[in-house]
């Protein structure tokens, strides 16, 4: 896995793009909506400051995925869960897609999980919609966007510690120069998008 490189913004915002449409009637003005799958999570970090060292790792991570060729796993570090979490999540059952996933494992009849918590299952990250409360069995029923394209396998683990989504360069032509000071570089802004290969 191609980490990002631990070396915090200053601003870190995700935000997700929907595969949506709305096509209205020329008669009516009645709308219809098409929904695709496509869901992406949209990505923008920002240093108000990096030293050397620091702008000479991320240089050298940006320039190694090669335009879009390559991916990198990112966190939102200005992100925190504020649910439980408590147990060791999993999928619960098998053909599970959409933006629902029944899961186990989770500590008996309780809310574990707060809406706007965030989750990685496989390569993607999602974001809960409404609150998470188990049963008796430490079964819960998840909300989220987006949806998975991906279908789990049954015990497939959910991390709620760290989450990253799988992004790559949103516009390699608009890397940043690292033009700065022998004290380090100012202002440098990096833009990605959730890659779905």
């Amino acid at each position: 896995m191609n980490l990002f490189p631990d070396i915090e913004p200053t601003r870190s915002g995700f935000t997700i793009s929907f595969a949506t449409k709305p096509m209205l009637s020329p008669y009516n003005q009645v709308e219809e909506i098409w929904e695709e799958p496509g869901d992406k999570w949209h990505i923008s970090l920002r240093w108000a400051f990096l030293t050397k060292a620091e702008g000479r790792r991320l240089r050298a991570h940006l320039l190694a995925l090669r335009g879009h060729s390559g991916v990198t796993f990112i966190e939102d570090t200005a992100h925190s869960n504020e649910g439980s979490w408590n147990g060791t999540p999993v999928v619960h059952g098998s053909n599970q897609y959409g933006v629902q996933l029944t899961a186990r494992g989770f500590a008996a009849s309780q809310t574990v999980a707060k809406a706007g918590d965030r989750f990685q299952l496989g390569n993607r990250l999602h974001e809960l919609t409404e609150d998470a409360v188990s049963n008796a069995s430490g079964i819960v029923t998840l909300n989220f966007q987006p949806e998975i394209i991906t279908i789990p396998l049954d015990g497939d683990f959910l991390n709620h510690n760290r989450p990253r989504v799988r992004a790559m360069l949103k516009d390699p032509d608009k890397l940043p120069s690292f033009s700065g000071t022998k004290a380090g570089f100012r202002n440098i802004q990096v833009d990605f998008q959730e890659a779905l290969r």
